[in-house]
């Protein structure tokens, strides 16, 4: 059960800056708007109410049941006639309503697994077939998944599943049949889950920590047993074992007011070879990270770590504006120096010694090349004697203009025709001389950011044009387009502007720039069919087809401030109150939610929160030095993650995060299923195939395994990073692909 109150909330504010109309060095423009809370801090859907029913002897608040106590058959064998052959691998949700169904799929959906759900009314309905007629069943479902037991209260406020008795029946002899796992979230403690109820918790801003107690069943998962997970916000009904023999404990509640003892969170029960794992208390995965943590547990248990599906957790930070200087929020002016890039490259060093087996974090820069000659100009004006680019600040818009092709006024000067700067010219700049050396260089990705950074949300083809080639020339004569980790394909639209100006979109097609990231706290960016999908452009809504928006994560590290002060400052002013520990709370349970949820969208910051040089001493985790703000914000996030997980973190530059985006979009568009193979009862293989393509898909599908594959002469792609799961990447050419497991999973 959830409470809609016990999250604290706040609504987005924007800061608008006034501009000098004549632009020399950067300045952001008015629509790159400050968006405070409106993904760091998240506000709990509101749940059916719950009301006071006493279980056990015990009065609790509840809007859920507890489980249907009956059993179904033993499970055949395999000498039996009828014995299954196997199962699909896709999961059956069962839910109340769409709504609060999604912390019951959300996770199945973040690693691509295939599910199916089935809403269930008041009044009940017909199930799904859940297998095939024939002489040996193949089962249509690989785990099955009941959020809330499917409850309704009557007139007098009783709850009772909308699932009938035989219904439930019906589940459980599926399960015998074919060693399928039921997952159940948001239960009632009962005997029918071999518990009993010791309570509900907890009064509104009451914590009661939990944990995971054992992480045997589930070792695939890569969580860390004895972690402790924040339950504010999430109701719950904190139980104890009655049976022994047939219950296991796989979390616990730590004591708290009003509980003395440690109490039973989720249990996993066995009867007589029906399996289920139970959680005494509900999920929000849109906003909470227990919820995210406990959903990888269930999955690798319901799977056995067999899965069609990918897990990997990314970390991109991408910085934008490097090169130009900012006027900060103090109102100082500030520009990067070649001891802020420096010292990040060695702290990217020592960020690697933390992160687990197998993990890359390398940061990312967004380049204005206009920055450097403005800044060669002042060492050095007889190098660089026409000076940088100085355009007239094009005018404000909406948000979501959309521009009328062909329409506005070019901003760009008439003698800026073309590019004509030396080599000794751009080598004037310290910063640009610092990325001449190739490993130093190659020490970051590098993506374009635009020349100049103007807003091209009204901008001309002309102008779109000379932003987008200029840069191209200019990062070509840097080398940095030589570098190790260039993205040529990719931009960073300057102030996430231009993304409904056909005219924009058409000169970075024509240009050779594919893919762009976009803004996450503008609804109209984000692709709404799956939230793990980029958006493609369209003339109706964009102006022009086929380009490719990322979707890409702000934080409350703010553009315009280059320490800590600086930021809290402006974070108190638009309403917060605390410290930069309040601040970093806020970010590190969001953000390490994000990367949780295996979302694979940059992080955005700027060149001013690489501020090393001259910053204060701060402590973070325990350690007391310099930091950016950057450095700040990624030590905060590391530790979350790898004190929850073992998982490898890694970063991939632009274009390769934009292919890796459009991959995951075609092949869920092949609709891919695994069917897993059975000898008696135990899984020996499995085959992977797409019908509704014809087997035909333009990318591989991820299987995931909990060990090797057989020798079966058919060469494939795997990838395994350090400790996470074996997977075997399949490509479908029109056949169904059949492989053997070396090691046969007994159910």
């Amino acid at each position: 059960m959830l409470f809609n109150s016990y999250l604290p909330c706040f609504e987005a504010l924007t800061i608008a800056l006034l501009l000098p109309c004549l632009v020399t060095g950067h300045q952001h423009s008015w629509d790159e708007k400050i968006h405070i809370g409106n993904q760091t801090l998240h506000r709990p859907s509101i749940p059916i109410s719950p009301t006071r029913i006493i279980l056990d002897g015990t009065s609790i608040l509840t809007n859920t049941t507890g489980a249907f106590q009956g059993e179904g058959k033993n499970r055949k064998r395999a000498s039996q006639a009828g014995s299954p052959s196997g199962t699909r691998s896709t999961f059956l949700v069962l839910a109340r309503d769409a709504s609060s169904a999604y912390s019951a799929y959300s996770g199945l959906n973040d690693y691509g697994i295939p599910y199916e759900l089935k809403i269930i009314p008041a009044g009940g309905t017909t199930l799904p077939t859940l297998q095939t007629s024939d002489a040996n069943p193949m089962g249509n479902y690989g785990g099955i998944v009941v959020l809330s037991e499917v409850s309704y209260a009557d007139a007098n406020g009783n709850w009772a599943s909308a699932i009938t008795a035989a219904q439930w029946t019906t589940l459980y002899n599926y399960q015998t049949t074919f060693g399928v796992r039921m997952v159940r979230l948001d239960v009632s403690p009962s005997a029918a889950t071999g518990t009993r109820v010791v309570g509900s918790c907890c009064s509104d801003g009451q914590e009661q920590p939990l944990y995971i107690s054992d992480i045997t069943q589930f070792p695939t998962a890569g969580l860390k047993q004895g972690a402790t997970l924040s339950s504010l916000g999430l109701y719950h009904y904190p139980a104890a074992i009655i049976d022994t023999s047939t219950t296991r404990s796989i979390a616990n509640f730590m004591p708290t007011t009003g509980f003395t003892d440690y109490t039973t969170a989720a249990v996993i029960n066995n009867f007589s070879g029906r399996q289920q794992m139970v959680f005494f208390m509900p999920f929000a995965t849109d906003w909470a990270l227990t919820s995210t943590v406990l959903t990888h547990a269930w999955i690798h248990w319901a799977t056995r770590g067999l899965y069609a599906g990918f897990r990997r957790a990314m970390l991109h930070t991408q910085v934008d504006d490097m090169f130009l200087k900012t006027t900060t929020w103090d109102g100082d002016d500030f520009r990067i120096s070649t001891a802020d890039l420096a010292t990040h490259i060695q702290w990217q060093a020592s960020i690697g010694s933390k992160l687990p087996a197998g993990s890359n974090y390398t940061i990312e820069l967004g380049h204005n090349g206009n920055g450097n000659i403005e800044n060669a100009f002042k060492v050095k004006q007889a190098t660089c004697p026409q000076g940088s680019v100085q355009r007239v600040d094009p005018p404000q818009t909406d948000l979501e203009y959309i521009k009328p092709i062909g329409s506005g006024t070019n901003f760009w000067p008439l003698n800026a025709t073309s590019y004509t700067y030396t080599d000794d010219c751009i080598a004037q700049d310290p910063v640009a001389k610092f990325f001449l050396t190739p490993a130093t260089r190659d020490s970051f990705m590098h993506v374009s950011h635009t020349f100049t950074h103007e807003n091209e949300n009204a901008a001309t083809y002309s102008d779109v044009t000379s932003e987008i080639t200029w840069n191209q020339k200019w990062l070509a004569q840097i080398a940095i387009a030589k570098g190790k980790w260039f993205s040529p394909n990719g931009i960073i639209p300057p102030a996430i502007t231009g993304l409904h100006n056909g005219d924009a979109l058409r000169a970075w097609k024509e240009n050779g720039i594919l893919n762009v990231v976009g803004d996450n706290t503008r609804p109209v960016l984000l692709n709404t069919i799956n939230e793990h999908w980029p958006l493609i452009t369209s003339v109706a809504k964009n102006g022009f087809d086929g380009i490719m928006i990322i979707p890409r994560w702000a934080t409350n590290i703010y553009y315009n401030c280059d320490d800590t002060a600086c930021d809290i400052g402006q974070w108190k002013s638009l309403g917060n109150s605390g410290t930069l520990s309040t601040l970093l709370d806020a970010e590190r349970s969001t953000n390490t939610r994000h990367l949780l949820r295996l979302k694979h969208d940059p992080f955005m910051f700027h060149q001013a929160n690489m501020r090393w040089e001259g910053v204060d001493r701060t402590t973070v985790n325990g350690v007391t030095n310099q930091y950016s703000l950057l450095q700040i914000w990624v030590e905060n996030i590391v530790a979350e993650v790898t004190r929850l997980t073992t998982w490898p973190l890694i970063s991939l530059k632009h274009d390769d995060i934009a292919a890796s985006f459009r991959q995951r979009m075609t092949r869920d568009q092949c609709n891919y299923t695994m069917t897993n193979t059975f000898s008696g009862s135990t899984i020996t293989g499995f085959s992977v195939s797409a019908p509704s393509v014809s087997n035909r898909c333009a990318a591989p599908i991820p299987i995931t395994l909990p060990g090797p594959l057989a020798e079966n002469g058919i060469r494939y792609n795997t990838e395994q990073l350090g400790s996470d799961p074996l997977t075997v990447w399949v490509d479908l050419n029109g056949r169904v692909m059949d492989f053997r497991l070396k090691d046969p999973i007994s159910w």
